[in-house]
């Protein structure tokens, strides 16, 4: 892979972050806390109420692996 793929690896997954209340929608209607959530991506929280209220938004690692929770919480429903 080279280093224009991940660049445009990284920006579809940016594009699949959906907005902070749809992120709290997700997560609801799969019936998790923020704390369960949280204990899956592994970290606090607070965290994900950050990520669902606007106040913060995740990158790096954690942004692959919250991106790959919701996908995962949208397939269960």
């Amino acid at each position: 892979s080279t280093v224009a793929d991940e660049i445009r690896s990284r920006l579809r997954i940016r594009r699949d972050l959906p907005a902070p209340a749809e992120r709290r929608a997700v997560r609801e209607a799969a019936a998790l806390t923020q704390q369960e959530l949280a204990d899956a991506i592994g970290v606090s929280k607070q965290a994900v109420g950050h990520w669902e209220s606007g106040i913060r938004t995740p990158r790096g690692v954690l942004l692959d692996r919250y991106v790959e929770a919701l996908r995962t919480l949208r397939e269960a429903v």
